[in-house]
């Protein structure tokens, strides 16, 4: 379901925001416009390269349905509904639209596909008759978990040039930019 797909890089994989923060470093300096220009630029790159490389992987392989026909990949909400229900845990439909920032009607969509796909259960809440949890499938978890290594040698390649402090930097600030980004979606109308 999620080999190699695009939506993963830069997930913000760390601890829930009330894991105590880390203090800011100070900066070593202002940005330039073509600095942060060039970065971004080669962020969307890096997005664009890992959708094509899971196209290509689409091509040449993939998963068959029960008829023996290959079945159509997942839309890219339901894999962004799959990444938040791993980051967060079991959700409701509500919670689901409110962590992607869509609306209430959509994310319903989006967790009848995960559940016909076979990627999330619907659990009734016990407490309350009206209020259904999604939670992942077992092999679904195993999906995603596959996914976050994908490409493990290209991306270890490219830290191995770089020292220790210089990787944690460079994972740093791919986690602000997923944070700001997430930030960004979630203020939006």
């Amino acid at each position: 379901m999620f080999r190699g797909d695009d939506n993963l890089v830069g997930v913000n994989t760390q601890p829930a925001p009330s894991a105590p923060r880390r203090r800011r470093r100070r900066s070593t300096g202002a940005v330039s416009r073509d600095e942060a220009f060039e970065t971004s630029r080669l962020v969307v790159e890096l997005l664009h390269a890992a959708r094509a490389s899971r196209r290509a992987a689409d091509v040449t392989g993939g998963a068959q349905g029960a008829t023996g026909l290959r079945e159509a990949p997942p839309s890219d909400h339901a894999i962004r509904a799959a990444i938040h229900l791993y980051q967060h845990g079991e959700r409701t439909v509500g919670q689901l639209a409110t962590g992607l920032g869509i609306s209430r009607g959509w994310a319903s969509r989006v967790a009848e596909e995960l559940v016909e796909r076979g990627h999330a259960e619907r659990e009734d809440d016990p407490d309350d008759r009206r209020v259904v949890r999604l939670r992942l499938t077992d092999r679904s978890l195993a999906e995603i978990e596959r996914a976050y290594r994908w490409r493990g040698d290209v991306v270890a390649a490219a830290l191995a040039e770089h020292g220790p402090t210089e990787r944690e930097a460079i994972r740093q600030f791919l986690r602000q930019v997923a944070a700001g980004l997430a930030g960004d979606a979630s203020t939006e109308p």
